[in-house]
């Protein structure tokens, strides 16, 4: 049997994507403070503790690297999956 996709499971994905991929674009600035970040996302209408939540998830699963004085890295796993899945 087939499970239904469970919302609260998608939407942290997407939120966690959504960090990520200001993070890893080419364009994109590099490093950014985690405020940045916050209000980045805020423009499209995304929560704060959304985005915050986000980066906690990320730095638990070794994809992004805080620093003390609140910059925000990717970490070479996130850069490498970047390269070889792009």
């Amino acid at each position: 049997m087939q499970r239904e996709p469970n919302p609260a499971i998608e939407a942290d994905r997407m939120h966690d994507w959504g960090v990520m991929i200001r993070l890893l674009g080419d364009t994109d600035q590099r490093p950014w403070t985690v405020d940045e970040i916050v209000r980045d996302r805020e423009a499209d209408q995304i929560a704060r503790e959304d985005t915050l939540d986000a980066i906690l998830r990320l730095t638990g699963a070794g994809l992004i690297q805080p620093t003390k004085d609140n910059l925000v890295f990717p970490t070479r796993a996130a850069l490498y999956f970047d390269r070889i899945a792009g």
